[in-house]
């Protein structure tokens, strides 16, 4: 997972030039509006049941059978749903852009599938596979990398087939799964005990949801709606500072999943606040560096004309570092049982952004979408390092300032992870 929360943004930030040397300013946008409603469902329509998944298949892995086979329904009918609504939404998204509403109904149409995707990985994040977690991240950054590059070298990288490349590479990635579809852990409860953990799910997850779909909201508010508030060309200079700064989030993701999920079987605050902080720094040493270079490697990189992302790319480098220790945060609320309180932050984030960037995207265009996600950070934030004060029982101080110990823990881990690796190696290579 360590290894994977590097490679995967790492492999992103190849494909971003190959989509922005390819498609242009104009038809990156293009290709991001398309696929923004299919991010938005995929994440909405699971009802906050990949968490919920992850948070009772921690404490009970013998159920994943009929955990899967409940949500899986369920995601399955909620998706059909939203996607009809997408569809008839598709005019509107488009802002006047000539084929792009096709393209959003052709895009989203793999939203539905890419739920159950969500909910394998859920649930093998709650069973601890963390080997079918990183090669599914792996294989879906590759795929699409490759993909793209063949596309590009034949002269073949057209909208059409950007968007159909990034909707399907995630559902062939899912495959990783497949000893939880083959062979998951045998189902010992009884048909009464299968109905009362299906409601369980359902509530957790409903305490969940609201906070998964304001998060899936805030990452494609920008996506969704600096088109029809300014132009294409803001967008994909907003796509191009979004793929940047995804690198430092990614890394601190990948770190919260494993959290939520060592969490959710075993609570230790000061393990949450150690990650807390330990994930915050890594944010902070990446943005600088990312964002003091920037100027060096912009425009080769992305081609002309992206030059003019980089005050955009500047303010969401910021806002990725205040946004960790809140995500962070915010999965210790969950891990702990409050997942609700994590919802009332991310929705108030939500709010936040959606004003700013209502305000600032006509006269700004893509900086004006950034700063909006800055102020929705500090919102998120605020919020959830109080609320986890109080839950946790772990001062806020103690969950964004580093201390001298955490380097030692890092120099402690990494030779764990050494001595971990030699002992393989000789028992591969056996005796001599």
């Amino acid at each position: 997972m360590a290894a994977t929360s590097v490679l995967v943004p790492v492999v992103g930030v190849a494909t971003a030039p190959i989509l922005a040397h390819g498609l242009g300013v104009a038809g990156r946008g293009t290709a991001a509006a398309a696929l923004a409603p299919n991010v938005l469902l995929a994440g909405a329509a699971t009802l906050g049941l990949p968490d919920a998944l992850t948070y009772f298949l921690a404490k009970t892995p013998d159920r994943t059978r009929a955990a899967l086979r409940v949500t899986c329904l369920l995601s399955v009918v909620v998706g059909a749903a939203a996607f009809a609504v997408v569809a008839v939404s598709a005019p509107l998204l488009s802002g006047g852009v000539r084929d792009l509403d096709r393209l959003i109904v052709l895009a989203t149409a793999f939203a539905i599938p890419l739920l159950l995707v969500n909910l394998l990985r859920g649930a093998a994040i709650g069973r601890h596979m963390w080997t079918a977690v990183a090669a599914e991240r792996v294989a879906n950054s590759f795929l699409r990398l490759i993909a793209l590059a063949l596309l590009l070298v034949l002269g073949q990288l057209t909208v059409l087939n950007a968007v159909l490349v990034m909707a399907i590479g995630p559902l062939v990635a899912g495959a990783a799964y497949w000893r939880l579809i083959v062979s998951p852990a045998p189902a010992a409860a009884t048909a009464n005990d299968e109905r009362a953990g299906a409601g369980d799910l359902v509530r957790y997850g409903t305490r969940m949801w609201l906070g998964s779909v304001a998060s899936i909201v805030i990452s494609r508010l920008g996506p969704l709606l600096v088109t029809p508030l300014s132009d294409v060309r803001q967008l994909g200079l907003l796509t191009a500072a979004v793929a940047i700064a995804d690198v430092p989030f990614i890394v601190a993701t990948s770190v919260r999943d494993v959290l939520f999920g060592a969490d959710s079987r075993e609570r230790d605050a000061t393990r949450l606040a150690l990650l807390t902080r330990a994930s915050t720094g890594l944010a902070l040493l990446g943005a600088l560096a990312l964002g003091l270079s920037l100027p060096l490697w912009i425009e080769f990189a992305f081609g002309r004309g992206f030059a003019a992302a980089m005050p955009a790319t500047w303010v969401l480098l910021a806002s990725v570092v205040v946004n960790v220790p809140g995500w962070m945060a915010g999965s210790g609320l969950s891990a702990w049982g409050r997942p609700e309180l994590r919802s009332v932050g991310l929705v108030a984030s939500l709010l936040a952004n959606l004003a700013v960037l209502l305000l600032l995207v006509p006269p700004f265009g893509a900086l004006g979408a950034a700063v909006a996600a800055l102020i929705g950070a500090l919102t998120l934030t605020g919020f959830t390092l109080v609320a986890s004060s109080s839950v946790v029982g772990v001062h806020y101080r103690d969950l964004i300032l580093p201390r001298r110990e955490d380097l030692r823990a890092a120099f402690r881990a990494a030779q764990g992870v050494i001595a971990s690796r030699r002992a393989r190696h000789r028992q591969r290579s056996g005796p001599a």
